[in-house]
């Protein structure tokens, strides 16, 4: 059977290390670390032009229809388990299955191929006006969650990155709620399990990751660009849903209760827009 590597978005370090050895700079959201800095820290991609995230701006867009419906293959299959991450930098979930076959995988939606899921993870800000990466028409969310994905033809991630094609991620905004989000009650449960950086435990109640999806996904954003964390490798196809999810101020709070390296609240892990640099950049809508 085919294994596939289920890696985590920062695996991008191992490749940017160079073969004498040294490891890669290490990284964060302020100060000497931040993401001001990553361009000298992370020459060979975070320096590069087609960076992410960016204003979905409509006036930029390209309006496109489409009639090439999304196919979400086991995206309502309910795995047999989760592990719940703090990286350090998020909070991560993935599928312990290993076997490519198994994976729930996408298509469909203008991507032209077939990509793998691997694993998602979040974005939030220390206050409810702030937290995407992503902003739609200049407007900041208070989280963005990222379904990361890589071109199953290439088997596994580590490979997928190597490739202007490697990667398509699924971005969804949270817009604040007075009710929590009965579809994330088990994320929020998982949270307080990982309090400290490299904590991981399996998620006690399961679910699909369709239940994650907005309710209409016909409309999104689309463009080439990056990983929004170092090494910033310009290998991402990027969708972002027009319609957000709901999160309330309540849920939001227990992804600031989480802890880094430092043992500081891990806030403000979004990365700051960067430029379109004459990118194409559409706003698709599918018929």
């Amino acid at each position: 059977m085919l294994k596939v590597l289920l890696a985590t978005e920062f695996v991008f370090l191992v490749i940017a290390a160079k073969d004498d050895g040294h490891a890669a700079p290490h990284w964060g959201y302020e100060g000497a670390t931040g993401p001001q800095h990553w361009p000298d820290l992370f020459p060979d991609f975070c320096a590069g032009s087609s960076q992410s995230p960016i204003d979905l701006d409509d006036h930029s867009a390209t309006l496109v229809t489409s009639t090439d419906a999304w196919a979400l293959d086991k995206y309502a299959i309910v795995p047999p388990e989760m592990i719940i991450k703090n990286n350090g930098h998020t909070a991560q979930v993935e599928w312990t299955l290993t076997d490519i076959n198994e994976l729930p995988y996408i298509s469909g939606g203008n991507l032209g191929s077939k990509y793998t899921f691997a694993q998602f993870h979040f974005h939030w800000g220390s206050v409810h006006t702030q937290g995407s990466e992503h902003t739609i028409n200049g407007l900041q969310y208070p989280a963005e969650l990222h379904l990361v994905h890589f071109k199953s033809k290439y088997e596994t991630i580590g490979e997928a990155v190597l490739h202007e094609d490697g990667l398509a991620v699924l971005g969804i905004m949270l817009e604040i709620s007075d009710v929590d989000n009965e579809h994330l009650t088990p994320i929020i449960a998982g949270l307080a399990t990982v309090p400290h950086s490299g904590d991981q435990e399996s998620l006690t109640t399961l679910f699909s990751l369709g239940s994650l999806l907005p309710e209409d996904t016909s409309s999104f954003y689309r463009y080439q660009g990056s990983l929004t964390t170092p090494t910033c490798n310009e290998v991402v196809t990027w969708t972002v849903f027009s319609h957000p999810i709901t999160i309330s101020e309540t849920q939001l709070e227990a992804f600031r209760a989480l802890l880094d390296e430092e043992e500081h609240h891990i806030e403000d892990n979004f990365r700051p827009v960067q430029h379109l640099n004459g990118r194409t950049l559409e706003k698709v809508q599918l018929e």
